[in-house]
């Protein structure tokens, strides 16, 4: 220890030179007051101030209190000094420590001479390692994805510390796992599951020096390239548009229309090959065969024939060239340059008719195929076997497109609808019988009779459709049309004494119902802009290019379509086999306006008003409100579902 001495007239002074001094400040001064005179004239202080040795500091902080550390896992203790703490050691999770063969659970003291054990609890996870290879999930194995997992063990090691009074063991962990997958493991399991394709060696290399991958791509096969559709190239029409498959698959033969003029020996189509395919593999090496279209019509039908090639279609005669079905027809074309009137005369052609004017009143024209009108009809009828297309308006006239084969559609319709009201008329005589509703001794006769009196009315006028479509066509059963007048008409029915008379009658009519439907039609199309007053038939599709219909019977074998927006559909009957699409139907004013389709057929306005009324089959509907967007189909309950909004 050092000592400084320093005096002055009070103690304060004393202190305050010192502090100055040593720059230390008043309070940390450790002093003696050595001599203090307090006269009334004279004062004298003298204080001792101490000062410690930087050596003699040094040895006081080493030698305080005990230390303790560890390396490499053992515990090293220094005792305290000179009444110095001794140093402490704390517990911990991962540890367990025992001081001379005693385990402590807290804190403890801790001296040179005790023995300290540290044991480490090390977990008992056993390492693992999993490899996972599934396939994709289409039906054809076109990939493989490889998982891999590993558990790893975790063991824990104790930090070295160094020289501290309170001892917090740190430790410190260290994950070790099983070796990496080899390429060859991994390539010797995907060949336990047959992957022999389209291996990928990069994933392989980079899966063998990871620990987690999760389906990565391990292998991919080679998807087939499907055979592209042949296509029939036209040398005629418009667009000379290539036909080819449509969204749904089928060949949309209605995407080209018909015709130019050719001359013997000109070439009219041509069929073009579609790319070849080519097949494809699946990881497991199996061949996936590409698909091949279904093979397009390309015949030669009448005015033309097949190269030998198969591949050009090559006209035998001077005409108008036309294509339905797959078929070419080449037909020689009559061209009217006038109107159809008195001074020409009726017009009938085996083959195309093209009328340059008008169609007058009371004429008619009938064509083996198709028919085109320039200008207007009026009070007059077109039959066709083909296409008809109205340029001008249809005014109290008769169209009838497919030619017989809307008359005989028609008799089959009819044919359905007797054979169905008689099994209705059978129903009711078994159940009369049955229940004895009648009283006395009734005949089969009249009670079928007093049953078409009464809830089956429509059964006469089905009859007499029946037999004015026979008087069309000397095809039709004349024994069957002989019965019909004998036993449903008028008081026929009261001739039959057997209710069984009448399955005889409805086995009759469906051999003819079978017999008519075995001869297949060739739908056609009729075309026009509008009509008033008139009756549309045809055996395909009917479309309003214009303005619409206004009180006309119109009936399709397909569907009815009016293109223009804004075009009316005002009163009269629409019926249509599968669908029909229209713009505005009926008016403001509620003018009744009939839309009928089959029981599975769909019915779309754009805006329909009161009164207009919806038929599926037997049953129908009337809108009560104008409403837009409307789509009135049958639910799966059997009622009719009109889906609109408000209009």
């Amino acid at each position: 220890m050092m000592e400084k001495t320093y005096s002055s007239f009070t103690l304060k002074k004393c202190l305050l030179q010192a502090s100055k001094e040593l720059n230390i400040p008043i309070n940390n001064l450790k002093y003696n007051i050595i001599e203090e005179k307090r006269g009334l004239f004279k004062k004298k202080v003298v204080i001792n101030v101490l000062l410690k040795n930087e050596n003699d500091n040094m040895n006081i902080i080493e030698k305080k209190d005990g230390i303790i550390g560890i390396k490499s896992g053992k515990v090293c203790v220094s005792n305290p000094e000179n009444g110095g703490r001794p140093a402490k050691i704390n517990i911990c999770k991962y540890l367990i420590i025992k001081v001379n063969g005693e385990k402590i659970e807290e804190k403890k003291e801790v001296y040179n001479e005790d023995t300290i054990d540290l044991t480490i609890i090390q977990d008992d996870v056993v390492p693992k390692r999993n490899m996972e290879i599934k396939f994709s999930s289409d039906k054809n194995k076109m990939k493989a994805y490889l998982s891999t997992e590993f558990i790893p063990k975790t063991i824990y090691k104790v930090k070295d510390t160094y020289g501290v009074k309170d001892l917090n063991i740190d430790v410190e962990e260290e994950k070790t796992h099983l070796p990496f997958y080899t390429e060859q493991e991994i390539k010797d399991a995907l060949s336990l599951l047959d992957i022999t394709f389209g291996i990928k060696e990069e994933a392989i290399q980079k899966i063998s020096t990871e620990t987690e991958n999760n389906d990565v791509v391990i292998a991919e096969g080679v998807f087939p390239i499907d055979q592209e559709q042949d296509y029939i190239e036209f040398k005629f029409g418009k667009d000379k548009n290539k036909l080819k498959e449509n969204e749904v698959g089928t060949v949309d033969y209605k995407s080209i229309g018909t015709v130019e003029s050719f001359k013997k020996g000109d070439i009219i189509a041509e069929k073009v090959e579609g790319k070849k395919g080519v097949d494809g593999k699946n990881v497991k090496g199996e061949i996936l065969q590409f698909k091949v279209p279904k093979s397009i019509i390309f015949r030669a039908a009448e005015g033309c024939i097949l190269s030998e090639d198969g591949k050009k279609i090559v006209s035998l005669v001077e005409g108008k060239a036309s294509f339905k079905n797959g078929c070419f027809f080449v037909r020689r074309v009559h061209e009217v340059a006038s109107d159809v009137n008195l001074k020409t005369g009726d017009i009938k052609f085996s083959e195309h008719i093209v009328i340059k004017g008008n169609v007058m009143e009371g004429m008619k024209v009938e064509g083996g195929s198709t028919v085109v009108v320039e200008g207007y009809i009026e009070s007059s009828e077109i039959i066709s076997k083909g296409d008809v297309t109205i340029k001008g308006n249809v005014m109290l006239s008769k169209i009838y497109g497919g030619g017989t084969d809307v008359l005989k559609l028609n008799y089959i319709n009819n044919l359905n609808a007797l054979s169905t009201t008689l099994e209705g008329i059978v129903k009711g005589v078994k159940d009369i019988k049955r229940f004895k509703l009648v009283e006395g001794q009734a005949s089969d006769g009249s009670i079928i009779k007093s049953l078409i009196d009464t809830k089956f009315k429509n059964t006469s006028k089905m009859c007499m459709n029946i037999i004015r479509d026979s008087l069309m066509e000397q095809d039709y059963d004349t024994e069957l049309i002989d019965i019909i007048k004998k036993r449903v008409i008028g008081l026929g029915p009261l001739q039959i004494k057997d209710y069984n008379e009448l399955n005889d009658i409805i086995f009759m009519i469906k051999g003819n119902i079978e017999l008519f439907n075995n001869n297949s039609t060739i739908p056609v199309s009729v075309n026009l802009n509008y009509c008033q007053d008139s009756n549309i038939h045809s055996t395909g599709n009917i479309v309003f290019k214009g303005k619409g219909q206004y009180i006309s019977n119109i009936s399709s074998n397909d569907g009815i379509y009016f293109e223009q927006p804004g075009a009316i559909s005002r009163g009269g009957r629409i019926s249509a086999k599968k669908e029909i699409k229209a713009r505005i139907v009926g008016s403001p004013a509620g003018v009744v306006t009939t839309l009928m389709v089959e029981d599975k057929g769909h019915i779309y306005v754009d805006t329909a008003y009161q009164n207009t009324t919806f038929v599926f089959g037997e049953k129908e509907g009337i809108l009560e409100i104008p409403s837009k967007n409307v789509h009135a189909y049958m639910g799966s309950d059997g009622n009719i579902v009109i889906d609109r909004l408000k209009l």
